[in-house]
């Protein structure tokens, strides 16, 4: 079992929990979620233009805007699965304190945890309302499953959470820092957007950087024009900031190059790809750690909701100002 603690900007973070243990077979709720599982993916595989595939595409829709952080917690395996011996990788950016790291893990289980019990309260005493709906015929009762799928969700997060909770009292988490996991702390998507005179939001764009092979056989140097620092990256592709990175103040930059009106990406999509770590260095990390093949999806998909979260507040900080205004 291994903890992963990913930076997807200078500000926000990712987690995620790869382990090898598989669940106790015996237990009646594993077994029932195995067999959800596999009704699920055999809904999947039904016709495109059938009920069963649209129901299947909304749900898996669904299933993308659970947050990230639940996520992480779903995928701590049971306590009963792990010996009270077992001693936990926590792989943490090496350029973070981990008295900061330890810290900001313990304050994030003390606040999951009361999360998730209140909101599996909610689901519990949905389920019973919800179960009534099944007098409509030939219909399936999706406001009974969707209710139903989140209390087990976030039963399964409060678990998860309960047992890391143990495991930090226990001093049986074992930090390790690792320099490949520094690469998303270079990145700020309050650079990617700013607001125009009428506070209206706008994207800005980085330059595009160009990569030159100054010596056959040393490493990549990466240069851009305008305000990006250059850096270094290593023969396995992966760019690890310089030194130089670190000492420059980000509100000194040179003025980026503003898209045109027209520039078919959203709001969003253009957070993504100028305020966040790159697919780039997403694919390092998982080079690095080949051992936890769920690690780039988890990663792209925290990166997604942390940029739409980013947008909408921002959005709000402009509707804020142009009322004052007004």
């Amino acid at each position: 079992m291994r903890i992963f603690l990913i930076p997807l900007s200078r500000s926000t973070k990712a987690m995620h929990c790869h382990s090898t243990l598989a669940p106790s077979s015996t237990s009646y709720l594993n077994r029932t979620t195995a067999w959800a599982s596999r009704k699920w993916e055999d809904l999947g595989k039904t016709k495109p233009d059938s009920m069963k595939q649209k129901l299947y595409g909304a749900g898996s829709r669904m299933l993308e805007k659970i947050e990230h952080h639940e996520t992480f917690f779903k995928q701590v395996p049971a306590k009963d699965d792990v010996t009270p011996t077992t001693m936990v990788s926590f792989m943490y950016p090496s350029s973070l304190k981990e008295s900061k790291v330890n810290a900001d893990f313990k304050t994030l289980i003390e606040q999951r945890i009361p999360y998730h019990r209140k909101y599996m309260i909610y689901s519990a005493l949905w389920v019973p309302v919800t179960s009534l709906f099944t007098i409509v015929p030939l219909v399936p009762n999706i406001p009974f499953f969707y209710n139903a799928f989140r209390l087990w969700s976030h039963w399964k997060a409060y678990s998860g959470a309960k047992h890391l909770d143990v495991m930090v009292k226990s001093g049986s988490i074992n930090f390790q820092p690792s320099d490949v996991l520094d690469l998303g702390l270079h990145h700020d998507p309050e650079f990617a957007v700013f607001f125009t005179e009428s506070h209206q939001l706008s994207k800005r764009r980085h330059p595009r950087k160009k990569y030159i092979q100054q010596d056959p056989k040393g490493p990549v140097i990466t240069e851009s024009s305008g305000d990006v620092t250059p850096s270094l990256s290593n023969s396995n592709g992966a760019s690890f900031a310089s030194k130089k990175t670190e000492d420059v103040n980000p509100t000194h930059h040179s003025p980026r190059t503003v898209t045109r009106e027209d520039d078919p990406m959203s709001m969003t999509d253009h957070v993504v790809h100028e305020g966040f770590i790159s697919d780039a260095e997403v694919e390092a990390i998982c080079q690095t750690f080949r051992e936890a093949p769920m690690l780039s999806r988890e990663i792209r998909r925290a990166r997604l909701q942390e940029a739409e979260k980013f947008v909408k507040e921002k959005m709000k900080d402009g509707s804020s100002d142009r009322t004052k205004q007004n």
